[in-house]
């Protein structure tokens, strides 16, 4: 008789996270825009592996969060081994997830409002314009997507879809550096995990 196979699930995932560790382990540094124009303030949030963006709108007081991640694991809340496998190594659907916070002070909001863990909040001073060009980018992919919207009470958010695939070297890290790149901040490398630090100029 041959021995019965066990499964290494657990195994396997321990070596994935690993080897993401050692890649990513080192700090992702911000550096940002020299006497931006009509500079507002914008916050990066830390959620231990995970990271979100938040941006202000209008009316002042008012802010905009957004994130980005697999559906199946946002949305569908489907966190077993493989569909983290999937994620891992697959090409995936992504979400872009949405939250409206309110307060004059901006860490205040943020701590009131979040249902997911922080770790730490991040400020980068970055021209308006930028601001805007990208709240108005991402609000047209909301819109877009606006018949399929999730509401995640567990989030605290809402979802739609995101037309680019999720992967391990396209995940939320990497989407919010790309976010911020296009806020005119420079970002020492692509991120695979959750850790940054902001240089002053």
């Amino acid at each position: 008789m041959r021995p019965r196979q066990t499964t290494r699930w657990p195994s396997l995932i321990l070596v994935i996270g690993l080897a993401g560790l050692l890649s990513g382990c080192a700090p992702t540094t911000l550096k940002a825009p020299a006497e931006p124009e009509d500079p507002v303030t914008v916050a990066v949030l830390d959620h231990g592996r995970h990271s979100s963006l938040v941006l202000p709108t209008e009316p002042p007081g008012h802010w905009l969060r957004y994130s980005y991640g697999d559906w199946s694991f946002y949305v569908e809340r489907n966190t077993g081994p493989g569909a983290m496998l999937a994620a891992v190594f697959a090409s995936t659907r992504a979400a872009l997830g949405r939250q409206e916070l309110e307060g004059a002070d901006l860490n205040a909001a943020v701590r009131t409002s979040l249902r997911v863990p922080l770790e730490d909040i991040h400020h980068i001073e970055v021209p308006a314009t930028r601001a805007q060009a990208l709240i108005e980018k991402l609000e047209a992919i909301w819109e877009e997507g606006a018949d399929e919207r999730v509401d995640s009470a567990a989030w605290g958010m809402s979802f739609v879809h995101h037309p680019d695939a999720y992967t391990l070297r396209h995940n939320s890290n990497h989407v919010v550096a790309q976010w911020l790149e296009s806020l005119d901040v420079e970002v020492s490398k692509k991120p695979v995990l959750s850790n940054w630090q902001v240089e002053t100029r």
